[in-house]
């Protein structure tokens, strides 16, 4: 779909679907393990392991349409190269479907649909999916990521985010 479909001349209006966003605003700390490597077995894919660490942020833009989440994250052991991650939330204003479009340091750009059923928000990509499970208070996600790895979905990692602010 080029861009220009996704341009109109009508204001969008925030509504429910925006503030539900909000959800994701903070300073988070999370903790946990990555599995995805070129070497994971589909009979045994969380064998290969290493540990996940990592800080996000994620704040309104100017006009609270849209989400700017920042994360730094540390994988493997100390002195591991960073995997840092700028994503965009939002809703589109044609379809009315919440999105995630995610740009990584070593590449990659990724695009999300996005779901939400009360506290579980589901994150559909090509390559790459997510459940991601708020606590009732909010102050805590639960994240569970899969990515296609030779025809299957595998566990690509899972991790736990603490509100910190």
């Amino acid at each position: 779909m080029a861009a220009a479909e996704h341009e109109t001349s009508t204001p969008p209006k925030r509504g429910d679907d925006h503030q539900a966003l909000a959800a994701f605003v903070g300073r988070w700390r999370a903790n946990g393990w990555s599995y995805g490597s070129p070497e994971q077995k589909a009979d045994q894919p969380k064998v290969l392991r290493e540990r996940w660490m990592s800080t996000h942020e994620a704040r309104w833009h100017t006009g609270n349409f849209f989400l700017v989440q920042v994360e730094n994250a540390l994988v493997g052991p100390a002195g591991s190269p960073p995997f840092d991650t700028l994503s965009i939330m939002g809703v589109d204003p044609l379809t009315g479907r919440s999105f995630v479009r995610s740009f990584e340091n070593h590449g990659f750009a990724r695009l999300y649909d996005v779901a939400r059923e009360g506290t579980l928000w589901t994150f559909s990509g090509l390559t790459e999916r997510a459940r991601i499970e708020f606590s009732r208070g909010g102050d805590r996600q639960a994240h569970t990521w899969e990515w296609l790895h030779d025809g299957r979905w595998l566990p690509l990692c899972d991790r736990v985010a603490v509100r910190t602010a």
